[in-house]
């Protein structure tokens, strides 16, 4: 798929996508669902960036339905600063594509050790706002994830 996505080739990056995949890309609000609205975000994407600008898969590790790597941008060749990324891949048991994608790309934003002043901020407020599930909720819910 990122080698077809390099060459600008949306037709053979979509052919690995799944007609039922949810597509997470974190830079956006929501997901992309099914194969029309991944192929459109595909094209949105690349008719955004220059046309050197190409994924370089950094390192892989998975299993046969499951798939994590990290990646990087370069633009003609060299390392793009702060456009890293991760990247799961989950496939189908009968269609053998992808059926759940999510991206998560590295923040141009470094708050460090802020972050977490800023978590234990709106701890409070959250713990409000949240409805904590009770067991059986939750181990309802974990089992049909399964």
């Amino acid at each position: 798929m990122y080698a077809a996505i390099n060459r600008r080739d949306v037709k053979s990056a979509v052919a690995c996508i799944d007609q039922n995949c949810v597509y997470q890309d974190l830079n956006f609000p929501k997901p992309f669902e099914g194969r029309a609205a991944i192929a459109q975000m595909f094209e949105d994407t690349l008719s955004q960036v220059p046309n050197d600008f190409e994924f370089v898969i950094d390192d892989i590790a998975g299993d046969d339905l499951a798939a994590g790597l990290t990646w990087h941008v370069a633009l003609g060749g060299v390392p793009f600063p702060n456009t890293r990324g991760a990247s799961f891949y989950r496939l189908s048991t009968d269609s053998g594509l992808i059926v759940f994608a999510r991206d998560v790309v590295e923040s141009p934003v470094k708050p460090g050790k802020i972050a977490f002043a800023i978590i234990k901020l709106v701890t409070p407020l959250a713990r409000r706002w949240l409805k904590p599930q009770n067991h059986e909720e939750k181990s309802l819910k974990e089992s049909t994830n399964n």
